[in-house]
């Protein structure tokens, strides 16, 4: 009887055939263990970067910071969306005080001018705080106050001198105010005049009106206020 042989013309042998099965089996094992353990490590690395990005997130800024472009004077020309929130320049804060003692004391027989006027001021005014009282009590308390009372009878302009800071919070404006009757006639001497705000920041939310922005976009707020003739 001739010895039996495999596919690949060697002798028949139990026990080598046993060893190369074994061998075969072992290998494939290893094999499929290095493919998982390929798996699992990339699995992790994409669970850490998941895990980095949902912490990049969470420490982003919820407010949405905008841009203000300003001209030469500090007056806001333009605001949009941005991505990083900027610093508030004093020239802006100066621009800001200045716009709003002016149309605080504007008295105009254009309607429309003198509603604007009362937008800008409590554009930076908020309920909770003094100024918004003390300024309330002035438009409403006689038809002496009431802008547009007066513009029946009278225009009045301002001519603002100086805003400077006296402390961190703390501004001091400097003013002339002029009086003249519907005809342009002077009426009196022009008034020097001197105001403390003390004011405050707080840029706008994410949940801010675009109006609101558009008036106050840098959140410039006054809490407290007095102003006196010099």
């Amino acid at each position: 009887m001739m010895p039996k042989q495999d596919n690949d013309g060697r002798e028949a042998n139990p026990y080598l055939d046993a060893r190369r099965e074994w061998n075969s089996e072992v290998e494939r094992a290893f094999s499929q263990l290095h493919v998982w353990q390929l798996l699992g490590v990339a699995g992790l690395l994409i669970g850490l970067a998941g895990m980095a990005g949902i912490t990049y997130i969470g420490s982003l800024s919820k407010f949405r910071p905008y841009v203000v472009e300003v001209d030469k004077l500090g007056e806001a020309v333009a605001v949009k969306p941005a991505d990083v929130a900027v610093q508030v320049d004093q020239r802006v804060i100066r621009a800001s005080l200045a716009s709003f003692i002016a149309s605080a004391r504007l008295v105009t027989p254009d309607v429309d001018l003198g509603r604007k006027a009362v937008f800008t001021v409590y554009g930076m005014l908020q309920t909770k705080d003094p100024a918004t009282a003390k300024l309330n009590e002035w438009f409403n308390g006689s038809k002496d106050r009431d802008p547009f009372e007066r513009a029946k009878k009278v225009m009045v302009s301002t001519d603002i001198a100086s805003v400077e800071p006296v402390s961190q919070s703390s501004w001091q404006v400097d003013w002339t105010e002029t009086t003249r009757d519907r005809d342009g006639v002077l009426v009196g001497r022009p008034s020097h005049m001197r105001a403390m705000l003390e004011i405050y920041l707080e840029p706008p939310g994410g949940s801010a009106k675009e109006s609101d922005i558009q008036r106050n976009p840098l959140g410039i707020f006054v809490r407290d206020l007095n102003w006196q003739e010099i």
